[in-house]
């Protein structure tokens, strides 16, 4: 299950016309790359849940035929958290372990490890951990010796160990969803915490990349460092198109663009038709569908929409 049905609030004004998961990442909905993902574990249905702009969701992944995958979607009037999304559509996730991944993460996880490590382990629920670089950022989870998790984010108690960030990517048996009370959860708080006493939850450190666009800032620099890792100064939709004299370095251009004469991107995203005037500069930027830049204009720092301009 991708948890798809949050209201994007600190990505604005990203997300005013998206839903977070449905933004483009290297130029393509970010949920495309969590469905390919999953459908290279061996997965074959996947439930979506959304509420804010779930036409978006439903345009980036569809029935899901295109990745291997059968799609069905749980669209929340009202949001049901972390908890209750699953919750609700328990009927349609069987009796076996269940991949829960959040929908505004992209990782490169082993997930067949990760599924295998969960049924040797015997834990009713097992989270995907990485080193925690910032604890104050990211709520610690903290581990035994054995994987046991004997805090998270504090909850039930503060305790000592090891300390680890907690990706989005957890595999769990649905009869633990039974617990749960019908309507609005947290999975964290009401799932899971309550648990940890019961030495049922177990955490496992992954190896791979894993990228956070929890907010602009974080959106545009996981993009970067993507790039980088690819070893890639630029990359460039095939219908977009730039003058011959133009200067992209470190950018990601999409659909329908238009690059002009002597115009320098340098550490920006631009999504689909975005017109940069000749002699413009955009500095580390992130620029919204169908903006503008006028000739000779020089914009830094900037989320620019077409309903208005916010520093990154």
């Amino acid at each position: 299950m991708v948890l798809a049905a949050g209201l994007g609030l600190r990505m604005r004004p990203l997300t005013e016309r998206r839903a977070k998961p449905a933004l483009p990442v290297l130029g393509r909905p970010l949920l495309q790359h969590t469905l390919e993902r999953l459908a290279g574990a061996g997965v074959r249905e996947v439930v979506i849940n959304t509420h804010h702009r779930p036409a978006s969701v439903r345009r980036a992944a569809g029935d899901g035929r295109r990745f291997g995958l059968r799609i069905r979607y749980s669209h929340e009037r009202k949001i049901l958290g972390t908890g209750g999304g699953p919750r609700r559509v328990r009927r349609l996730l069987g009796p076996g372990p269940v991949l829960l991944v959040n929908g505004d993460v992209l990782f490169e996880f082993d997930l067949r490890a990760l599924l295998a490590q969960h049924r040797k382990s015997g834990a009713a629920a097992t989270l995907a951990l990485l080193p925690n670089p910032d604890p104050a950022r990211y709520g610690p989870v903290v581990t035994d010796r054995r994987g046991r998790i004997r805090s998270l984010a504090g909850k039930p108690r503060p305790a000592r160990g090891r300390v680890s960030l907690f990706t989005g990517v957890q595999v769990l048996d649905p009869a633990l969803l039974d617990r749960l009370a019908a309507g609005p959860s947290d999975n964290v708080r009401d799932l899971y915490a309550p648990l940890v006493n019961q030495a049922l939850l177990r955490g496992v450190r992954v190896a791979g990349a894993w990228y956070d666009f929890g907010a602009p800032a974080q959106y545009l620099d996981s993009q970067l460092q993507m790039l980088r890792r690819r070893r890639a100064l630029r990359l460039v939709h095939p219908d977009a198109r730039l003058a011959k004299d133009a200067s992209l370095t470190h950018a990601i251009v999409g659909s329908g663009c238009r690059v002009g004469s002597g115009a320098r991107l340098l550490d920006c995203v631009l999504w689909e038709n975005v017109e940069v005037g000749e002699g413009a500069f955009v500095g580390r930027c992130v620029v919204a569908e169908g903006v503008r830049i006028r000739p000779g204009e020089r914009i830094e720092g900037l989320v620019v929409t077409r309903s208005g301009r916010r520093p990154l």
